[in-house]
C-alpha cells in the first residue's frame, strides 16, 4: 500500500540532483536507429498481421476471435503512438528544443490526468492514490509533468505482477513537495539505481510483462529536470517494489496559496 519505506532514496536522491540532463540522455542519437528499429518493427508486423488475417479470413472466425484481432490492433496502434512520442520527446530533449511554460498548476489535477491516461496500462493492477490535503500549487509545466508522471505509472505496469498495487501518494516534505510512484514489483538492483535513466537502458528480467522502449525514464528525468525537479529511484524496505520520487521546491506561500475563487 502507499504505507512504505524506501532503500536508499537519499544518496540517490543526491546522485539524481547532480545527474544532468545531457547524463540522462546520451549515447547521441545516431545509435538510436540500432536500438529502436526491431521494437518498431515488431509492433508494425502486430498491426498489419493482425489486419491482414481479418482481411482475408474475416468471415471465418467466431466473434470472439475477431474481436482478439481488433483488440490487438487497437492495443499495438496505442503502443506505436506512445513509442513515436517517446522519440518525439528525446529528439526535443537532445536539440534543446524542449519548450517549457512554466505556471502555477494544481498538482492533484496532474496527478489525475496522468492516472486517467494511464487507465488502460494499469488496468490489470490495483490503484491506490494517497494526495495529502495541504498540496501547494507547484509553478512549471504541467503538460511536461503529466507526461512525466505517465510514463512512471508505465513502468510500473511493465514491472509490477497483475492484481498488485500501483501507489501514487503526493506531501508537502519541509519547503519541496514530493510525489512518489510506488510498485510492487522485484525492485531495482542497486547497481542499477541510476543507469535506469540512461536511454534504452532495461533491466533485464525474463518475466516482464511487455517490452518497452527503454526511453520513459530518460524523457521523465529529463522533463523534470528541465523545470527545477529531481527525479530519484529507489526500493522499498517492507516488501519488495520500487519508488520513483519526483521532487519540487515549494513555491513562496502567497504564490501557491489556492484560493476559492481560483
Amino acid at each position: 500500500n502507499c504505507a512504505f519505506d524506501t532503500e536508499g532514496s537519499r544518496a540517490t536522491s543526491v546522485t539524481g540532483a547532480n545527474h544532468g540532463l545531457a547524463g540522462s540522455l546520451v549515447p547521441e542519437t545516431r545509435p538510436m536507429s540500432n536500438h529502436w528499429r526491431p521494437r518498431y518493427f515488431s509492433v508494425f508486423a502486430s498491426i498489419l498481421g493482425a489486419a491482414t488475417s481479418l482481411r482475408t479470413f474475416g468471415d471465418s472466425y467466431d466473434p470472439e476471435s475477431r474481436d482478439d484481432l481488433v483488440r490487438t490492433i487497437e492495443d499495438e496502434a496505442e503502443r506505436l503512438d506512445r513509442f513515436v512520442s517517446n522519440l518525439l520527446d528525446v529528439t526535443r530533449l537532445e536539440g534543446g528544443r524542449l519548450d517549457i511554460r512554466k505556471e502555477l498548476n494544481d498538482a492533484e489535477e496532474i496527478i489525475g490526468g496522468a492516472l486517467q491516461r494511464a487507465g488502460k496500462v494499469l488496468a490489470g493492477h490495483r490503484i491506490e492514490v494517497d494526495l495529502a490535503p495541504d498540496l501547494p500549487m507547484l509553478e512549471l509545466d504541467g503538460v511536461l509533468l503529466e507526461q512525466a508522471i505517465f510514463n512512471l505509472l508505465d513502468n510500473a505496469a511493465k514491472y509490477a505482477p497483475p492484481g498488485s498495487a500501483v501507489c501514487v501518494r503526493a506531501r508537502r516534505a519541509d519547503d519541496e513537495t514530493v510525489i512518489d510512484v510506488i510498485d510492487e514489483g522485484p525492485g531495482i538492483p542497486r547497481d542499477d539505481l541510476e543507469r535506469i535513466f540512461d536511454k534504452f537502458y532495461r533491466i533485464p528480467t525474463a518475466d516482464r510483462q511487455r517490452a518497452g522502449t527503454g526511453l520513459g525514464l530518460a524523457i521523465s528525468r529529463g522533463f523534470i529536470e528541465a523545470m527545477g525537479g529531481r527525479l530519484a529511484a529507489s526500493n522499498r524496505t517492507d516488501r519488495s517494489g520500487a519508488v520513483f520520487t519526483i521532487t519540487f521546491p515549494s513555491p513562496d506561500e502567497g504564490a501557491s496559496e489556492k484560493t476559492a475563487d481560483r
